[in-house]
């Protein structure tokens, strides 16, 4: 009787993963459908500048001449998109050399997608019972989120790794964590804190392993890189060299201190401001220290004091901000992120810029979740037994 009730749960699991893997199928072609469409209608996103940098990395991908003959030859009419990307974040993306840009946007939404669903899951694992709601709901009416989906943007790898990292360290699953960190250091000057934070504890704790894995996968996407063009690390710093003498204002902070006063130096203070911030931080809870309940915090303050960043990079905001609705004061949290969501919903629907607003206009928002955050953390309760000193 037992072996027969035990088959018949078997049965009953087998038909439910096979119902949920027809449904993700389902709907992962209904959206690669509708990217694809899409990708015809709007104007060319950011995606354009890696999926042409995965065609170009052999000669190179950060060739303003080269990009904007690729991109027009492929019916891109519009102002070539360079890469900014390190040579060893091309590799995670080389796949897209092998497709046009209409599939390389449908298969990049997809996965995008898929992405944010893994990364809410990651969290809500470890969060109460009574969050699970928000797990499927928060990340898709995101703003960050609806703007990285438009325009095609790396940033949600940086996500996937910043979560896997701080997961797999707090399991002490030291290489899995070392190796995660490819996908952040894609992205690393939004992430400057959390990097900080990282070689710090592993200094402190002595994680010679998890340095050894990120150190060799670091290496060996480097060389391929490498070895598709030998010259592309010194494409990549004439690249830089360019971007470093950039003057423009970005919507965040430090571009709104720069664009009030005229003084670009202004634009540095947020960064360093966060530096502070974080060396009071880690010496208040080094001890104590654990990925899952301190690493989204940086991560967040990392985004918000970043001088480089856009409003899509906020989308790396989300762990911390989950985690908030979990533990803390959930009424304040929510008047405080639909608040910060609405800035975005008339950014996007071009309210804002019927009143003359232009693109600075978010930059606010990035302060705006940090407040939502705060606010819900009236509430927090301490780390939870489980979750201490990993």
């Amino acid at each position: 009787m037992r072996n027969a009730e035990r088959n018949q749960s078997t049965a009953l699991k087998l038909s439910d993963k096979v119902l949920l893997s027809t449904v993700i199928l389902v709907a992962g072609a209904a959206a690669f459908l509708a990217a694809f469409t899409a990708s015809y209608a709007l104007p060319v996103q950011d995606l354009a500048q890696y999926w042409a940098a995965a065609h170009l990395l052999h000669s190179n991908p950060y060739s303003a001449e080269l990009t904007s003959t690729f991109e027009r030859g492929a019916g891109i009419l519009s102002t070539p998109l360079i890469t900014k990307m390190p040579p060893w974040a091309i590799v995670t993306f080389l796949p897209l050399g092998l497709l046009d840009y209409h599939a390389s946007f449908a298969l990049w939404t997809v996965a995008s997608v898929l992405v944010i669903g893994l990364c809410s899951y990651v969290i809500g694992s470890h969060l109460q019972q009574t969050a699970n709601i928000a797990l499927p709901v928060l990340p898709f009416i995101f703003g960050p989120t609806v703007v990285l989906l438009m325009l095609g943007q790396y940033t949600v790898f940086t996500l996937l790794g910043s979560v896997l990292f701080c997961s797999f360290a707090a399991s002490k699953r030291e290489s899995l964590a070392g190796a995660s960190l490819l996908l952040v250091l894609g992205k690393p000057h939004i992430t400057i804190l959390f990097l900080i934070s990282i070689a710090c504890w592993i200094i402190h704790r002595r994680r010679w392993a998890m340095l050894a894995s990120g150190s060799i996968v670091l290496a060996t996407t480097s060389l391929l890189a490498t070895a598709i063009n030998r010259h592309v690390f010194q494409q990549f710093l004439h690249r830089s060299s360019l971007v470093v003498h950039e003057t423009e204002a970005y919507p965040n902070l430090g571009g709104i201190l720069y664009s009030l006063s005229g003084n670009h130096s202004l634009a540095l203070l947020p960064q360093a401001a966060g530096l502070l911030w974080l060396g009071f931080y880690w010496m208040k809870n080094r001890e104590e220290w654990n990925w899952r309940h301190h690493g989204p915090v940086v991560l967040m303050v990392s985004v918000v004091c970043s001088y480089y960043s856009y409003p899509y990079d906020q989308i790396l905001c989300l762990p911390a901000l989950i985690t908030a609705y979990a533990y803390g004061n959930r009424r304040a949290f929510l008047l405080a992120f639909a608040v910060t969501d609405l800035g975005f919903l008339a950014y996007l629907s071009n309210a804002a810029g019927h009143f003359g607003f232009g693109y600075m206009f978010l930059w606010w928002t990035g302060l705006g979740w940090l407040v939502a955050f705060s606010l819900a953390n009236t509430g927090l309760p301490p780390i939870p037994a489980g979750l201490q000193k990993s």
